[in-house]
Parts: C-alpha cells; sequence; structure tokens
C-alpha cells in the first residue's frame, strides 16, 4: 500500500473504530459539528490521465454517522466484504453530497468528523457509488470499485487541504488490515479548499 492509500484507509478505519465515549466528543453530533456545511475547492489531478486536469467541486454536509452506525458498516465489511457494505450504505440516508461544478453530483452516506487540536476539523466522507465525472474518464469504470472517498482537513476558518478519490474499492485484506485501492489514478489534490456556508 503506497503513502496516500494507507493514509486514506488508516484514518477511516480509526474514525470507524472510534469508542463510544470518544465518539460523542470526536464524531459529535450535526449540531456542534457546525451543520449544515458547505465546502468548495478546486480538485488538482496528480497522475496518469488526469493528471494536470483540474475542475472546480462543491462538498456539502447535513449529517454525520453516529459511533453505533460505523460500528456496524465495519462490522458488515469484514464479514460481508464490500458488496455487504454497498448494499448497507445504499439503505443509508445521504449526509450530503459531492458536486463536480455544473452537476448535481453524488450522494453521501458516511460522514465523520473529528475535532483537530487547532480547532479545526478531520472530515472522512464516503458514497457508495463512484463521484460522477464522466468527462474525466474515458475507459470504462470497474463495478469492483464503487466508492468514492473524500478527506479535509480543514482549520477554525474553514481553509485546509483535502484529496478526493473518486473510483476505490475498500476492503479488509488477509492480515485484518483495512485497504484503500484506487482505480487506474492518484487521488485528486483539493486545492483553495474553504467553507463557503
Amino acid at each position: 500500500m503506497d503513502a496516500a492509500k494507507r493514509l486514506i484507509a488508516l484514518t477511516l478505519f480509526g474514525l470507524m473504530a472510534l469508542s463510544s465515549a470518544a465518539a460523542q466528543s470526536a464524531a459529535g453530533t450535526a449540531e456542534n459539528a457546525g451543520l449544515p456545511a458547505q465546502y468548495a475547492a478546486t480538485a488538482i489531478g496528480q497522475g496518469g490521465a488526469t493528471s494536470g486536469k483540474s475542475f472546480g467541486v462543491n462538498i456539502y454536509i447535513t449529517g454525520v454517522t453516529n459511533d453505533e452506525e460505523a460500528g456496524e458498516y465495519k462490522a458488515v465489511l469484514k464479514e460481508k466484504g464490500p458488496d455487504g457494505l454497498v448494499s448497507a450504505l445504499g439503505k443509508a440516508k445521504d449526509l450530503g453530497r459531492i458536486a463536480p461544478t455544473g452537476s448535481v453530483g453524488t450522494g453521501v452516506r458516511f460522514v465523520r468528523i473529528r475535532p483537530t487540536p487547532d480547532g479545526g476539523q478531520h472530515i472522512v466522507m464516503v458514497t457508495d457509488r463512484p463521484i460522477s465525472m464522466a468527462e474525466l474518464f474515458n475507459s470504462t469504470r470497474s463495478r469492483d470499485y464503487p466508492f468514492g472517498v473524500v478527506v479535509m482537513n480543514v482549520d477554525k476558518s474553514g481553509k485546509g487541504t483535502g484529496t478526493l478519490a473518486p473510483i476505490c474499492k475498500i476492503r479488509f485484506n488477509k492480515k485484518g488490515e483495512l485497504e484503500i485501492e484506487h482505480y487506474g489514478q492518484k487521488p485528486f489534490r483539493l486545492a483553495n479548499l474553504r467553507r463557503e456556508k
């Protein structure tokens, strides 16, 4: 696993594995996480067919996944694999949306928010289907990569950095480690990330 994959995997695993007590203070509720929220950024390709390409993206967050739900998703992924997680997320309500400028975008079913020591937030968002960016991809998407993942780190003013991985596979390997595999390219870098609402 390369550094980018390991970072996202460890982030996602860490948020899923929060204890109930920690989750109450770390992930919190929509109210104490300052929601609803709207972010804007420029997504910049870092390799492959998308290298150097960029586009605007809006990110909306209306709710958070609680600790009990996160634990259930983790158990489903371990027991039933990615297909089981797709099914479980498909039954959940949208907690946000990721929308390239000019498009309706893709609903997000998993959102975890953790406060950082500087008063900012670490945000992880997962959708159970690829994020719609048809204009950027010429190849056929694989059914084996049914997830999209966004990770953002913002300061107390709402500005920061992040990554957007539109086509991913999420699974536990034989060692019990959570892995995220990207389909054909590195994650997009989210530049000029800022909170607008």
